[in-house]
């Protein structure tokens, strides 16, 4: 036990573990409040996972947030957090909200998300960071997988046409449609 700083009540740091965790997976009924609350609001949100060395996420995090805030109209906010850390490095999940004035979800990926994650990728991968983490490439990032891997794309390719080689699993989600058929 602890005591507090107002010394009346003690401190119980268990207290807060056990709290954080009741709600660390929220229920049905949380998630909805959630949604029905952004629902009222006029801003539009997405996430983009990639992760890096501790020696470069730094660098990564201050060059995307200032680029984006630079780039992106309508922005709202953009920050990030890490969830899975390693000995070596860490992820970081690059979160990040504009302003939906149009109520236009196509348009909305084009003006706003598709230009930030490419932002995103872009910067990560110029400080030696990684555009996959656990979540994959996509096909939002598979444009970026010949600078990701490299000289070893044509490994992965010549992998992937080995194990596929009519290309009808997920097709374009880890080398884009328009690489498929170019020599190496």
């Amino acid at each position: 036990m602890v005591e507090s700083s107002d010394q009346t009540q003690p401190y119980e740091p268990l207290d807060e573990i056990i709290d954080w965790f009741k709600h660390l997976t929220w229920t049905q009924r949380e998630v909805d409040a959630e949604v029905n609350q952004l629902e009222k609001t006029p801003f539009v949100g997405f996430t983009t996972e990639v992760a890096s060395n501790w020696s470069e996420i730094a660098n990564i995090f201050e060059a995307v947030t200032t680029r984006v805030k630079k780039e992106i109209p309508n922005l709202y906010g953009i920050g990030g957090h890490s969830s899975h850390s390693y000995v070596n490095g860490t992820n970081l999940y690059f979160v990040y909200a504009f302003i939906d004035a149009e109520d236009d979800p196509a348009g909305e990926m084009a003006r706003y998300h598709d230009p930030i994650n490419k932002i995103i990728v872009e910067e990560t991968l110029k400080h030696g960071g990684t555009m996959s983490h656990h979540h994959g490439v996509g096909k939002a990032r598979a444009p970026f997988i010949k600078e990701e891997y490299g000289s070893s794309y044509w490994v992965l390719k010549t992998l992937l046409k080995s194990f596929d080689p009519k290309n009808t699993m997920n097709a374009g989600n880890i080398i884009p449609l328009e690489f498929w058929d170019e020599p190496d």
